[in-house]
């Protein structure tokens, strides 16, 4: 069992008085599978994403495929990342994705920036692996796990990672509810230097908020990290459908 002895228990507060995750059936966990393509919009223009979220290898790993093209020409990539985590358990009750393995590419004035991430079991942290143009963005840095829930997610996967806890289903049906976790950036350290007020570091507190129905029937989830709040809206089968990140100009909607 991955990091057995470094995980601690998993704290998941809802708003009810009722126990959570305690099974497969109650929670609605289990991997989503979809692909969907969205029009973003930053401070820097509009451009085409597209995503992909499934298992693979026989539901022993999960995969999050993003990628953001150009709208005036979707054959240039100007953004991709793939995050791998596994399936598995803590306190023996409440199942998680473990963060795995990621890797980031994006491109600056036409130069490539990369990073590759694994996980370290035997250190208990993350390892980066850099590769830029640039002298401080090439090597390799170790961070070890911060204390918390022992629940990591991946920034491109915050969804789908509550999803598999069982986390959106209780919240939606309690009317109300939190997620306490860490968050990593797994564009760390490029994401640094592409948003404001982001911690200088692969880790940061994370707490995601269940807010209501809209009117038109989409699920709202806020996810609060460090000085930003991002907003996500997902449909009845929990597939993302919106993002909004007001304080950075950006928004993310399903075609």
């Amino acid at each position: 069992m991955l990091i057995r002895k470094f995980f601690l228990f998993l704290l998941i507060t809802v708003v009810s008085s009722c126990s959570l995750l305690r099974d497969k059936d109650s929670s609605g966990g289990g991997f989503l599978k979809y692909k969907e393509k969205y029009s973003l919009t930053d401070k820097s223009g509009s451009f085409v994403v597209e995503r992909e979220v499934g298992p693979y290898s026989k539901q022993k790993k999960y995969v999050t495929k993003y990628r953001v093209l150009s709208k005036q020409d979707t054959s240039k990539v100007l953004e991709q990342s793939t995050a791998i985590s596994t399936p598995g358990v803590l306190g023996k009750k409440f199942r998680v994705l473990r963060p795995f393995k990621s890797q980031y590419n994006v491109w600056f004035e036409k130069k490539k920036y990369s990073n590759l991430m694994w996980i370290d079991l035997k250190r208990k942290g993350l390892m980066v692996k850099m590769s830029s143009p640039e002298k401080q963005w090439n090597g390799t840095k170790f961070f070890r796990f911060p204390r918390g829930t022992g629940l990591y997610c991946y920034y491109t996967q915050v969804i789908e990672c509550a999803q598999f806890t069982g986390f959106l289903n209780k919240a939606i049906k309690n009317k109300g509810g939190e997620m306490n976790f860490h968050l990593i950036w797994d564009g760390y350290p490029y994401i640094q230097e592409q948003f404001l007020n982001l911690a200088n570091n692969p880790f940061e507190n994370a707490i995601l908020k269940y807010d209501g129905a809209t009117g038109d029937g989409l699920k709202r989830f806020s996810l609060n990290v460090g000085a930003n709040v991002i907003i996500y809206f997902v449909n009845n089968d929990l597939q993302l459908s919106k993002v909004f990140w007001v304080s950075q100009g950006l928004s993310m909607v399903a075609e």
